[in-house]
């Protein structure tokens, strides 16, 4: 009778171990460092060019939060000098927290698939707009970032996920508009829908809109956007339009811009290098179609390896050509190198 009642109770005791869930905070981050060679000058530089840490977990199985910030942003300090034996030093230094501030927001998720998101996070806009900087496939994001709003902002966002042989998202989001770390400056809210449906494995198709007013201008831009994987292969592109239109604006203001690129995994048996990835991205961007030759073109070919003993590292080169239809040469051809590492 005994060993019943003790197995009985390790029994009950192994079920709710099992049952309890891990809600203790989880602390992520990563660090991109480059080399920047500028073909116009012939002059290069090292940057830091984002150290960042995140931090996201749950109070229950309804709530939970995330929060991110980059400390590279502290770079806009105030500073104060004083003299000492004739020299000037730095007495004092100060930054906004602000200023350093990429995500903080409470989710709530009252029943199952369907989260509630407030505070400052990224705008439901764009599959590569919400694709973290960690994990895209180039150091730099597509030129129609140009025709995006904010990727971060201030507000609250509704979320539902369907789940099954068609996987869906949907997202309705309201902003302030003015971006993130910034409050609203002009007493209007901004709307933003997406949705992206999965209907068959590997295969994503997302439809963006964005409607919103600043500085009494009324813009308007739709997204729509694609990607696949064949096997080894990753093909992804985008295609945005803006309209801008005020009473002052005569006549509307349309801008176009698309990009697609690819990119292929080869994994490496037996080595240092885990996976070499090369990349080839092509964009075009064009801020008003009724201006002639102000568009801008880019191309990006790139190889990326992906460390086998270092977890999380890779090592990244981008080549970045520059086509300015009007000649100018307003960003010059780059050449970047960059080591990335996350924990």
């Amino acid at each position: 009778m005994k060993r019943l009642l003790l197995f009985l109770l390790l029994m009950v005791y192994s079920l709710t171990a099992q049952e309890k869930q891990d809600y203790s905070p989880k602390f992520t981050g990563y660090v991109r460092a480059w080399y920047q060679a500028d073909f116009s000058t012939a002059q290069g530089q090292y940057l830091v060019k984002q150290a960042r840490l995140n931090i996201a977990g749950a109070v229950n199985e309804y709530a939970s939060y995330k929060f991110q910030v980059d400390f590279t942003r502290l770079g806009k300090l105030i500073t104060t000098t004083t003299t000492v034996n004739n020299t000037q030093v730095v007495s004092s230094a100060s930054a906004t927290f602000s200023d350093v501030l990429l995500d903080a927001a409470g989710i709530i998720t009252p029943f199952q698939n369907f989260d509630i998101t407030a505070g400052q996070f990224k705008v439901p806009f764009s599959t590569d707009n919400l694709r973290a900087d960690q994990v895209t496939d180039f150091v730099n994001r597509p030129l129609h970032t140009n025709m995006s709003p904010s990727i971060r902002d201030i507000g609250v966002m509704l979320t539902y996920k369907l789940k099954g042989s068609v996987g869906a998202e949907f997202n309705l989001g309201s902003f302030n508009g003015a971006g993130f770390n910034k409050t609203e400056n002009d007493k209007t809210a901004d709307l933003c829908l997406r949705g992206n449906v999965t209907p068959i494995k590997y295969l994503n198709v997302a439809a963006n809109y964005y409607n919103g007013k600043a500085a009494g201008v009324n813009y308007n831009i739709f997204d729509f956007g694609t990607d696949y994987k064949i096997g080894s292969l990753f093909l992804d592109g985008e295609y945005v339009v803006r309209s801008a239109s005020s009473t002052l604006l005569l006549p509307e203001i349309n801008g176009v811009s698309y990009f697609a690129f690819a990119v292929y995994d080869i994994n490496i048996n037996d080595s240092f290098i885990k996976n070499i990835i090369p990349a080839i991205r092509y964009e075009n961007f064009d801020p008003n179609t009724s201006i002639d030759k102000d568009e801008i073109g880019r191309t990006t070919i790139g190889v990326t390896f992906q460390f086998a003993k270092l977890t999380f590292a890779h090592f990244r080169i981008n080549y970045e050509k520059f086509d300015y239809k009007d000649g100018k040469t307003t960003n010059p051809d780059k050449l970047i190198f960059e080591i990335q590492t996350r924990f």
